[in-house]
């Protein structure tokens, strides 16, 4: 039994074979913490790969820190049902639990089994959460190589203050990040997800979340998703009970389906100041060559999607089941060939101003409806369009600065043609302010324009 002001130290270095389930909690200010001393690699613990295991396990515990461990729960057989690396679980959603700090961890090789085999859950995986709590950590981590989640909680809306951030989650199964209930103050930011959503098997996504509240998604990278299920593969998704997320500041790239997933009850979501690269290119994969999908063919007007940037190949189709839209400020480019604008006709409660959609003929079937106002098809003039590469690059005031290919030069028929928006963030993607005095720019970008080369 261990209590608050503990420290548990493993030398680095070393290894340990098992399943880590320390007992106790710390008090409010006095955490238990989980450490490594030493010069060398971290210490690792090789979790036991045996059914419903996990490398570190806390079960109905408070006030605990975990830092510098590389963790590992293999199945030799590949045959053990959900698998984690680290596992934070209550046993009842009634009890509230405070603080549970994971930072600086590398977590690896948890193969627990796929969808369709008896032992399957979507809580095996990476660092899964199962527990009512305020005050969660998730920082600085690496999740790579795992089955099935990558990072994930479940948790009632008594959940609050769940912070995802500066975290790597490479090659995964199934999801990547996902945040599953918050009442409030939940961010999932400064994160690198690639190659997630690599089984076709179940609908999956690349960031998401699901009965939420006011959750911020922002500064995050996405690429290099391959697959995703019968209806799913988007890299974010406002998904069931969400209600008023924002996804903002987002870059998103090479992506082999859409952009955005609005499941029917989500709501007063807002989708601003996202740049997306080459999403939707793959016509092989079901949903591939679609950018916003509006699960149950109606969707409700309160979400709002401003001031993107958008620059993809051919589309199937930019809205697909897609009724109440409201989108505005926004560039879409498309070097292909775009089939229809929607599949089915947009509703008139609908709205389409001050975009800059090229080319033209992208609008033709099933195009604009409801307020259609202000909109242009000319060449947006960028920088360097095309030009994104893979890298999370941060300025001083923590905006991102890259891509820098999609900035508007001298000339571009985007500067200052949007139109204010009620409650506008005040910044556009890299960091400028977009002042309520002056009309905004069309696209994620609304800064002075730079010159042609």
């Amino acid at each position: 039994m261990f209590y608050a002001r503990d420290v548990i130290l493993f030398h680095a270095g070393d290894s340990w074979n098992g399943e880590l389930a320390p007992r106790g909690s710390g008090t409010e200010g006095h955490p238990i913490v989980i450490d490594s001393y030493g010069k060398g690699n971290s210490p690792v613990i090789h979790g036991p790969g045996t059914n419903d295991s996990a490398a570190v396990l806390l079960k109905d515990q408070s006030y605990w820190e975990i830092n510098h461990l590389e963790l590992t729960n293999t199945s030799a057989t590949g045959t053990a049902s959900a698998l984690r690396g680290i596992y934070v679980l209550g046993s009842s959603s009634k009890d509230l639990w405070h603080h549970i700090y994971i930072r600086n961890c590398y977590v690896h090789d948890v193969n627990s089994e796929g969808y369709g085999k008896s032992g399957y859950s979507k809580m095996s995986g990476g660092i899964i959460f199962a527990i009512n709590i305020q005050g969660a950590l998730i920082e600085g981590c690496h999740v790579a190589n795992v089955d099935v989640e990558g990072i994930r909680n479940s948790s009632p809306l008594t959940t609050s203050n769940f912070v995802i951030r500066h975290n790597v989650v490479e090659n995964v199964y199934g999801d990547g990040i996902v945040l599953h209930g918050s009442s409030g103050g939940s961010r999932i930011e400064y994160n690198v997800v690639h190659s997630a959503c690599m089984s076709d098997a179940a609908n999956y996504a690349a960031v998401w979340t699901y009965a939420s509240r006011h959750t911020l998604i922002q500064f995050n990278e996405v690429y290099g998703t391959t697959a995703g299920g019968p209806n799913d593969g988007e890299v974010f998704d406002a998904d069931i009970d969400t209600d008023g997320d924002v996804f903002q500041y987002n870059y998103s790239h090479d992506n082999a389906r859409g952009f955005m997933l609005l499941m029917a009850s989500a709501k007063n979501i807002i989708v601003r100041y996202n740049i997306s690269q080459n999403d939707a290119m793959s016509a092989a994969r079901q949903g591939g060559h679609r950018l916003f999908y509006q699960d149950g063919k109606v969707g409700s007007i309160s979400n709002r999607i401003y001031n993107n940037t958008f620059y993809e190949g051919s589309l199937d189709t930019v809205f697909f089941q897609s009724k109440n839209v409201f989108f505005d400020n926004n560039i879409l480019y498309s070097t292909g060939t775009v089939k229809q604008f929607s599949t089915t006709p947009l509703s008139d409660a609908s709205e389409f101003e001050n975009n800059l959609f090229f080319p033209s003929i992208m609008t033709a079937v099933h195009g604009l409806a409801g307020t259609v106002l202000h909109n242009i098809s000319s060449d947006p003039l960028w920088k360097a369009r095309g030009t994104g590469i893979a890298g999370l690059a941060i300025g001083r005031n923590g905006f991102l600065q890259e891509p820098t290919g999609y900035m508007l030069r001298r000339g571009s028929p985007a500067n200052h043609a949007g139109r204010q928006i009620d409650a506008n963030v005040g910044f556009d993607y890299y960091g400028n302010h977009v002042l309520a005095t002056n009309t905004p720019s069309i696209g994620a970008y609304d800064g002075p324009a730079v010159n042609d080369h």
